[in-house]
């Protein structure tokens, strides 16, 4: 399976955020569990940044068009529905907040 993150040049993934580290493993991890192929993802998210970058050219960051493109793939393969991914993202919202307050 092809590592899609973006890389500096010592070939490590660069993130802005922990979260964007968070969706990077998220995506690879269930890939590997073989919950979708790397092909229907890359389609997925290929999808993701042409509807978004055609509506709102910039307005989105690379790790949130992954996010969108993660959520979509996992709610039409039916593995989580909305609201639990919206109580997903409530809680790593939570966690996120807590560990900039330390």
């Amino acid at each position: 399976m092809p590592n899609s993150g973006m890389r500096d040049q010592d070939q490590e993934p660069v993130f802005n955020a922990p979260w964007e580290a968070k969706a990077f493993a998220i995506v690879n991890h269930l890939a590997i569990l073989e919950h979708y192929t790397w092909p229907e993802w890359t389609q997925y998210l290929s999808s993701a940044i042409a509807a978004t970058e055609k509506a709102a050219p910039g307005a989105v960051t690379y790790y949130e068009h992954w996010v969108m493109a993660c959520e979509k793939l996992l709610a039409d393969k039916g593995l989580l529905d909305a609201q639990a991914i919206d109580e997903r993202i409530n809680q790593m919202m939570a966690e996120q907040e807590r560990d900039h307050h330390h």
